[in-house]
């Protein structure tokens, strides 16, 4: 896969090393992310604290992917970190090829998200699934991280859990002769990446919702279980 589509991952990086680190706040009023562009709503938890990427930032890195917003949560435990992002008509033919196998494609790049660490495994290979009417995929996967030998430690090995979900931008007309992938206008992808296996699941359950649409979680439950 071409490196045009590392730009989610740099941001991943950049969001665990660099924004600020807040303590964890509980409860509360969730922050609230529009992107226009994209046409979505995006609701999460104030204890992730934002950074929204604007067009001057991203001109270095001549990719097809476009980035939005990226959100950090730490605590003892490690970083908690995503990236909202979208491919659009700007690169026709990776917006095609995306879209007419999402599942691949969710696939293929969170494990690329996960190689710096080490040898990445998927854990809960893509499931396809729809929200509000756009189809949408999504692939879970983990990477124990090498470790000095140290024959007394009894510490766990560090693991890194990962999962990436995106969705076409456009409800597919059902009795258009166009293919879905011909279709498709824009795809918009959450990337997220923690060291808490307990808190991907909600992650995972952030509020989406696009505009003119209903409120719905980014990933329904019922799908991971």
């Amino acid at each position: 896969m071409p490196s045009r589509f590392a730009a989610p991952f740099v941001l991943l990086v950049l969001c665990l090393v660099s924004l600020p680190q807040a303590p964890a706040q509980s409860g509360g009023v969730p922050r609230i992310y529009h992107d226009q562009s994209m046409g979505i709503t995006y609701f999460y938890p104030q204890r992730f604290t934002p950074e929204q990427f604007t067009p001057a930032k991203l001109d270095s890195t001549q990719a097809c992917v476009k980035s939005g917003l990226a959100g950090s949560s730490a605590t003892p435990v490690g970083t908690s970190a995503f990236v909202v992002s979208s491919i659009g008509s700007t690169c026709p033919k990776v917006l095609q090829s995306a879209a007419a196998n999402l599942d691949s494609f969710t696939r293929e790049q969170v494990l690329r998200q996960l190689k710096r660490y080490g040898k990445p495994e998927v854990t809960r290979d893509a499931t396809h699934y729809t929200i509000d009417g756009h189809p949408a995929s999504i692939t879970i996967a983990a990477v124990r991280h090498p470790a000095a030998v140290d024959v007394n430690s009894v510490a766990p090995p560090k693991m890194t859990y990962a999962a990436k979900a995106c969705m076409l931008g456009e409800v597919p007309d059902k009795h258009s002769k166009a293919s879905i992938a011909e279709q498709t206008k824009q795809i918009v992808c959450f990337d997220f990446t923690t060291a808490e296996k307990d808190l991907l699941p909600e992650m995972l359950a952030f509020t989406v919702q696009f505009d003119g649409g209903s409120l719905e979680p980014l990933v329904p439950g019922g799908i991971l279980h």
